[in-house]
């Protein structure tokens, strides 16, 4: 190795020590080191319990104990009884309101957390943000839209709402959705990092060809893309993420359950939790080599990467822990492996 490829090198490792004494603790720091491309950023997204139970919460926080060693944020999603044309996948559950959940998870852990707001249900949504802010002091909001286009909601566009936000001086970080698939979508998420936005979660992963066309068109863009990933150890998880509007290829079924009484609802609805003996681990080897393409295939000058591991239902606790695990070494290596080929 040359001595300027050394000194650069040298001055890579400089860098990352005086970063990570630097972002620590406050939520100035970690919108930071969310636009820091040599560092790695990693988020649990775990469902808020169902209201009113009791010692709900307790639990919660004792799960999100077990994995904070390896996460940077916890990511609450906004749950909402939707109506997405068809049965729902799963009964309705009455959720405990995540700015409760996060305040208790800023209060008696001091980790970062990360809110979802539909912004399209209600007009008013500075209240909110003013709410959030002032009151339960959280920062950090991924402004979601429609559920489905064609339909006239009362309230703003995840555009319109970040620029209402800007305008007002609310000190927010704010995210968005992108789905990889989605017809002009390297359009639609520089339109929102031009109107504020500054980091945006995928859509469930089950395939790299989108994602990665997807980071290639964003080359150039100052934002970070986290990659989301969940565990599949059931039929059930599938048929669930199918009815979120997960892009799940046609023959992922036979590949990840391998043809076990996976074929009706009722065989689903039949199967014991972790019916599929190896369905979890080809889970991983998926997720893994997703995670691996789109570090393959980088533009010249990509968006930071984030991961985002997502823990959809009480019984894949377990395996959205493993995958966390995994995935997450994997991630921190590759991240580290590109700032240095980057400063080479």
């Amino acid at each position: 190795m040359s001595a300027p490829a050394v000194c650069r090198l040298a001055d890579y490792g400089l860098r990352i020590a005086a970063l990570h004494s630097k972002l620590k603790g406050s939520a100035v720091e970690f919108r930071a080191k969310l636009t820091s491309p040599f560092l790695p950023v990693t988020l649990f997204e775990m469902v808020p319990p169902a209201a009113g139970k009791p010692g709900a919460i307790e639990r919660v926080l004792a799960e999100i104990e077990s994995v904070r060693h390896c996460v940077d944020a916890i990511n609450l999603p906004e749950i909402h009884d939707e109506a997405r044309g068809e049965a729902r996948a799963v009964k309705f559950v009455e959720r405990l309101e995540p700015r409760i959940l996060g305040e208790r998870i800023r209060k008696g852990l001091g980790m970062e957390v990360i809110l979802n707001r539909c912004v399209v249900y209600e007009a008013d949504q500075l209240a909110w943000f003013r709410k959030t802010a002032e009151i339960f002091d959280l920062q950090h909001v991924v402004l979601v839209g429609g559920e489905r286009s064609g339909i006239e909601y009362p309230g703003p566009s995840v555009a319109d709402a970040a620029r209402q936000v800007a305008a007002a001086g609310i000190g927010a970080t704010l995210g968005g959705i992108t789905i990889p698939s989605r017809l002009h979508e390297a359009e639609r998420v520089r339109r929102k990092v031009a109107a504020g936005l500054s980091f945006f979660t995928t859509q469930v992963l089950f395939d790299s060809n989108d994602i990665v066309w997807l980071i290639q068109k964003l080359n150039g863009v100052e934002a970070r893309i986290f990659l989301s990933f969940a565990p599949v150890s059931h039929p059930r998880d599938l048929e669930f993420l199918r009815w979120l509007g997960a892009d799940i290829p046609d023959d992922l079924d036979s590949f990840l359950l391998q043809g076990e009484a996976s074929g009706t609802a009722e065989a689903s609805r039949e199967s014991p939790p972790l019916a599929r003996p190896g369905a979890l681990d080809r889970s991983l080897d998926l997720c893994q080599r997703i995670l691996m393409d789109v570090f393959d295939n980088l533009p010249p000058d990509p968006p930071s990467i984030g991961l985002n591991v997502e823990h959809i239902n009480k019984r894949n606790f377990p395996a959205a822990v493993r995958m966390l695990t995994r995935l997450n070494d994997l991630y921190r290596h590759l991240v580290s492996t590109h700032a240095r080929a980057s400063l080479a």
